[in-house]
């Protein structure tokens, strides 16, 4: 007489092999219906792109093209900006009554085609190429994982806010993402991390973890584009290098939601503050250099934390800047569901608390995210009971 075979139980292990479950369809449904929200809301009629970042950009994109040698001028900037938004104040916390174009002259250029649709139609345009960025960056830093490994990251609340904010950071996932897939081609990695140069106060440990272990290949290519960014928009206007420069300074300032470590410079007096910022930077930058040592040999684990200590670092990041930290448990890959959704409500905490409470979350939530990738070791797969 036969008997009954006991049916095989799977054990979902930390780390390991995931049974694939009505569960996880479910969940991977729910989260495709989340991604799918994000991509339609643009093109809601009630989506206002007005009280967002986009306006700022508009700006620049106008002013690039009609007064360049007056880009970074604030007093120029108002009426441009008045244009823009067709004379409505904006809700967004601003610098001299606007909310000032601050990025580089390219991020002007880059602008400037959108703008050509108008402030709104232009503002859904870019929305929409944000997101699209953010999801092709997700998807080249997690092959050959399957498609459904990246909707984590773009289902969380970090992308809301970059997709509310109008930001910039979907084109710096895509291009650490295009590094990461294009890793055993070094100069073309490096083209790929030329479009960080958006933000490039949010990738200061890479570069300098790039530096240290001699990746000059890698270097070489970044640093050319940088170049080749740097000379197109010298030709419109030679000294807008310096004016950048010059009101980079107005981005630190009191009661702005920063998540990073020098934002508490602010509390210094005010002859200390540029020293404890760069003090506070150089800690930043340390501190992910350390923990990415000690997975020297693991390229996922490394990158992440470097990614993720770039937003600790920045001398300037909002709680919008929360989806690169998105993007360095992607890359990761190793992240449960107690990550995710720590980092969504730690980013929601963070976009709506007053100043200091998103930097002390946000760092809390960031160090301890490193902290964890540096000292995780993967756990042996359990043997399926019979």
């Amino acid at each position: 007489m036969n008997t009954p075979r006991t049916p095989r139980l799977r054990l979902r292990v930390r780390g390991g092999p995931v049974h694939v479950s009505k569960w996880r369809w479910r969940g991977n449904i729910a989260l495709l219906g989340v991604a799918l929200a994000f991509v339609l809301y643009p093109l809601l009629p009630n989506a206002d792109v007005i009280n967002s970042d986009w306006p700022a950009f508009a700006t620049g994109a106008r002013l690039i093209v009609s007064d360049p040698s007056h880009l970074y001028d604030l007093k120029v900037q108002r009426q441009a900006e008045s244009d823009v938004t067709g004379g409505r104040v904006l809700v967004t916390l601003g610098i001299g009554g606007i909310l000032p174009f601050l990025a580089p002259a390219w991020v002007a250029l880059l602008a400037a085609p959108f703008e050509v649709f108008g402030t709104d139609i232009g503002g859904r345009l870019w929305i929409l190429f944000g997101l699209a960025c953010v999801g092709a960056g997700l998807y080249l830093s997690t092959r050959p994982r399957p498609p459904t490994a990246f909707l984590p990251a773009f289902a969380s609340v970090p992308t809301a806010l970059m997709m509310l904010n109008a930001q910039l950071d979907g084109i710096v996932a895509l291009g650490i993402g295009a590094a990461i897939a294009l890793w055993s081609r070094p100069y073309l990695a490096g083209a790929s991390l030329g479009l960080t140069l958006v933000k490039p106060q949010l990738v200061l440990p890479l570069a300098l973890a790039l530096l240290l272990a001699r990746r000059w290949r890698v270097l070489a290519g970044w640093a050319a584009v940088g170049l080749l960014l740097v000379a197109a928009t010298l030709v419109l206007s030679p000294h807008w290098l310096f004016d950048w420069l010059g009101q980079t300074r107005s981005t630190i300032q009191a009661g702005a939601r920063e998540i990073n470590l020098p934002h508490f410079a602010i509390f210094l007096p005010s002859a200390a503050r540029t020293y404890g910022l760069v003090a506070l930077t150089l800690i930043g930058v340390g501190s992910a250099l350390v923990l990415a040592a000690r997975r020297r040999n693991d390229l996922n684990a490394g990158a992440a934390i470097l990614v993720i200590g770039g937003v600790v670092a920045s001398p300037h990041a909002l709680p919008s800047d929360l989806v690169l930290v998105a993007l360095g448990l992607a890359i990761w890959g190793n992240a449960t569901w107690t990550e995710w959704l720590a980092l969504s409500v730690g980013a929601l905490i963070t976009a709506l608390a007053p100043d200091p409470i998103p930097a002390a979350i946000g760092l809390a939530l960031m160090w301890w995210l490193t902290l964890r990738i540096s000292l995780y070791r993967r756990e042996p797969a359990l043997a399926s009971a019979r």
